[in-house]
């Protein structure tokens, strides 16, 4: 199965980042990798702007049990859960997967919010293209959501 991973991170941005990529890469056959984008936050508004991305990565893992796995390396990074919407070293997301819709008490994908997140609907655009989601193409998501919410493609690189 192919899923999409949003990989977010506003807590010593370049390490956490690299640290995500070398992660996923050595659990999963990684298939596409986004540029990195610099975000103002969403939700609590008083931090650090956040380095977002996107991975296509390709696994034989049910929903659940990735999700686990990714909370393990988000574990490995340092993550605390303190607050909601707060800083964080890494999160790691499933956004989207080759199975459509999913839910369960601990997961929903698509995710819950990808509507209303530009750091997901960019990133998302740039390793799939303009696809359908949820009765509209990406792109007309992510226009109505510029206005509001900053975005800057970052000169980073990830080899």
């Amino acid at each position: 199965m192919e899923y999409i991973i949003g990989v977010g991170t506003n807590i010593d941005r370049e390490n956490k980042i690299s640290f995500a990529v070398k992660r996923l890469r050595e659990e999963f056959k990684v298939v596409s990798i986004s540029s990195v984008y610099e975000t103002s936050p969403y939700g609590y508004q008083n931090q650090p702007n956040f380095y977002n991305m996107a991975v296509k990565i390709r696994s034989e893992l049910a929903p659940e049990n990735l999700l686990s796995k990714l909370q393990r390396i988000e574990k490995e990074a340092g993550r605390e859960r303190k607050m909601k919407w707060g800083p964080r070293s890494l999160d790691l997301d499933i956004i989207l997967w080759e199975g459509g819709n999913f839910r369960s008490e601990n997961l929903t994908i698509p995710h819950y919010d990808i509507k209303n997140r530009v750091f997901f609907l960019i990133p998302l655009l740039e390793i799939e293209g303009d696809i359908e989601l949820d009765g509209g193409n990406l792109s007309h998501l992510a226009n109505r959501l510029l206005p509001y919410q900053s975005i800057r493609k970052v000169d980073f690189s990830l080899l």
